[in-house]
C-alpha cells in the first residue's frame, strides 16, 4: 500500500526503529526530528498519514496538529505520548488526531493503528482520482464540528444519495456541495451551480429545464438547461428555499422519475443527476407557513448536513484566514504574507456575521492595501474588526478604572444571558472610558479606539449617552 507517512520523533534510535516497521509494512515513509522540519515536509510533499510524538524540541506535536489541515488538508494525524493523561488526548482530538497511542506501546499495536489510518487514506484516494479533491482540501476543519462535517461529506459522497446542505449565508454551502462532487464517482463530469435566488422566478423554470425552438417569444433556438447540462453530473441548487410552489412540484418529479419536458415541448427528457440543494431559510418554518412542499422537502432531506456558522468554530478562523490570504496572494501575484499577533487577536475576537464570505473579503482587503508589504497589522484590518477587539480589551479595562462590568444575577441562570444587552454595555462603558480619558474630546476619544470621529459620535446618539449629563451623573453616584 503505497501511502506515504510522516513520522515526527527527535529520538533517532526510535524513529528509526518506525521507519523500518513501516517500510516493512510497504508505505512510503520518511522521518523528521522536528515539528518545524515536519511542517515544511509537510508544505512540500503530499503525506497522507502523519506519526508524531507530543513532546519535541522547540514546537510541540500538538502545536504541529494545528497546522495540519492547513499545509495539508486531510491528512490522518495519529499522537503518540509518554504522558497519557485524558487531557493530553481530549486536546489532541480536538486538533484533529486521528488516533492517540501512550508510550510504552507496543509495536504491533502501533502498525495496526497506523493500518486503520492507512485504509481510510487509501479510500479518499481513490474517490478523489480525477477530481484530486480539490474543493475537500479547501475546507478547513479545525473546529470539532468541521472535522465531523468532514467525514459525513467522505463517507456520502460515492453514493447518488440527495445532500440538503443548511446554514447562514457565507458559510460556504457551496464548498461543501463542490467536495461532495469531488468526491463522488462523479468527480469527472460536469458540476452544475444555479441560485434559485438570484433568478426571477418568471424564468427559473427555463433556467431549470430548457427550451425547444419557438417555446416563446424570442425562443430563437433550443436551449439546454441546468439538469441536462448536469448530466451524468451534480447539480447544485442554492437556496432552494426561495423556488415557487409550482415549480417546486415540477422539481419533486425530477427527483423521482428522472425525467422532465423543457418548455414547449412534450417528448419526456431523462437524466442522471445527483442533486445537493441548499439553503440558508428555516424550511420546516416555510412548510408551517404554507411556502414549502413537505413531500420536497422529504425528498432533498435524505442526507442533511448543517453548516455552523464561523463564531461558532473559532478554531478555524486563523487556518481559514492564512488559506484564504496564501491564495489570494498567490492568485494576484502579491508576496506571501503574514499576520501581526494583535491583528490575529482582532480577527478572533470578531463574530464574523458574514461567516467565511466576511473573512475572505477582510483578508482580501488587508492583502491589497499591504501592497509590497510582507506583513499584515492591525490598522490594515475593517473598522468593524478592530472595534472588536477594542470593545473586548475594554471590558477588561473598564472593570479597572471602577466602571461596572456585567455579571450575572441569580435570575439569569434560569432566564439566560441576553447578548445584544450585555454587547451594548459593554460598548457603553467602553465609550464612556475613552471620553473621561480624553476630558470629553470626542475626536481624541475616538482616535483611541481607532475609529473616526463620525462613527464615534453615531455611537454616542445610538446608546444616548450626553457627556456632560453622564459626567453629572457619575459624581452624584
Amino acid at each position: 500500500m503505497n501511502i506515504k507517512i510522516l513520522f515526527v520523533e527527535d529520538d533517532e534510535r526510535l524513529r528509526d526503529v518506525l521507519l523500518e516497521a513501516a517500510l516493512l509494512e510497504g508505505y512510503d515513509a520518511q522521518g523528521a526530528a522536528s515539528a518545524e522540519e515536519a511542517a515544511e515536509r509537510l508544505r512540500d510533499e503530499p503525506f497522507e498519514v502523519l506519526v508524531t510524538d507530543v513532546a519535541l524540541p522547540g514546537m510541540s506535536g500538538l502545536d504541529l496538529l494545528r497546522q495540519c489541515q492547513r499545509l495539508r488538508p486531510g491528512i490522518l494525524p495519529i499522537v503518540i505520548t509518554a504522558h497519557g493523561t485524558i487531557d493530553t488526548a481530549v486536546e489532541a482530538m480536538k486538533r484533529g488526531a486521528a488516533d492517540f497511542i501512550t508510550k510504552p506501546f507496543e509495536l504491533d499495536g502501533l502498525l495496526g493503528t497506523i493500518r486503520v489510518a492507512a485504509e481510510r487514506a487509501a479510500r479518499t484516494r481513490a474517490l478523489t482520482q480525477g477530481g484530486e479533491g480539490k474543493s475537500a482540501a479547501s475546507l478547513v476543519a479545525a473546529a470539532p464540528a468541521m472535522q465531523r462535517l468532514l467525514e459525513q461529506v467522505r463517507a456520502i459522497a460515492p453514493f447518488q444519495t440527495t445532500v440538503l446542505v443548511t446554514g447562514e449565508t457565507g458559510t460556504g454551502k457551496e464548498m461543501v456541495a463542490r467536495a461532495i462532487h469531488d468526491l463522488s464517482p462523479r468527480g469527472g463530469k460536469a458540476l452544475v451551480a444555479l441560485n434559485c435566488a438570484a433568478v426571477p422566478e418568471q424564468l427559473l423554470e427555463d433556467e431549470l429545464f430548457g427550451h425547444v425552438k419557438g417555446a416563446f417569444t424570442g425562443a430563437q433556438s433550443a436551449r439546454d438547461g441546468r439538469f441536462e447540462q448536469a448530466d451524468g453530473g451534480t447539480l447544485f441548487l442554492d437556496e432552494i428555499g426561495d423556488m415557487s410552489l409550482p415549480l417546486q412540484s415540477k422539481l419533486l418529479r425530477v427527483l423521482q422519475e428522472r425525467e422532465f419536458e423543457k418548455l414547449g415541448s412534450s417528448r419526456t427528457v431523462k437524466v442522471n443527476v445527483r442533486v445537493v440543494a441548499a439553503t440558508s431559510a428555516d424550511l420546516q418554518r416555510r412548510i408551517d407557513e404554507g411556502t414549502f412542499r413537505p413531500d420536497l422537502y422529504y425528498r432533498l432531506n435524505v442526507v442533511h448536513l448543517s453548516l455552523p456558522p464561523l463564531r461558532e468554530r473559532r478554531e478555524d478562523v486563523r487556518p481559514l484566514a492564512e488559506h484564504l490570504l496564501a491564495k489570494f496572494c498567490a492568485d494576484a501575484g502579491l508576496p506571501v504574507k503574514s499576520v501581526s499577533e494583535e491583528a490575529w487577536d482582532a480577527l478572533a475576537a470578531y463574530r464574523w456575521p458574514g461567516n467565511v464570505r466576511q473573512l475572505r473579503n477582510a483578508v482580501e482587503r488587508a492583502a491589497v492595501l499591504t501592497g509590497a508589504a510582507t506583513e499584515i497589522h492591525l490598522q490594515d484590518l475593517p473598522e468593524e474588526v478592530r472595534e472588536a477587539v477594542a470593545v473586548e480589551d475594554a471590558h477588561g479595562a473598564a472593570t479597572h478604572a471602577g466602571l461596572r462590568p456585567w455579571r450575572r444575577s441569580p435570575e439569569d441562570d434560569d432566564a439566560g444571558v441576553n447578548f445584544d444587552e450585555v454587547v451594548t454595555k459593554v460598548e457603553r462603558d467602553l465609550l464612556l472610558q475613552s471620553l473621561a480619558k480624553t476630558g470629553g474630546n470626542k475626536l481624541r476619544a475616538a482616535q483611541l479606539l481607532g475609529m473616526k470621529r463620525t462613527t464615534f459620535v453615531e455611537k454616542l446618539k445610538r446608546l444616548g449617552i450626553e457627556w456632560e449629563k453622564e459626567t453629572a451623573d457619575g459624581e452624584r453616584e
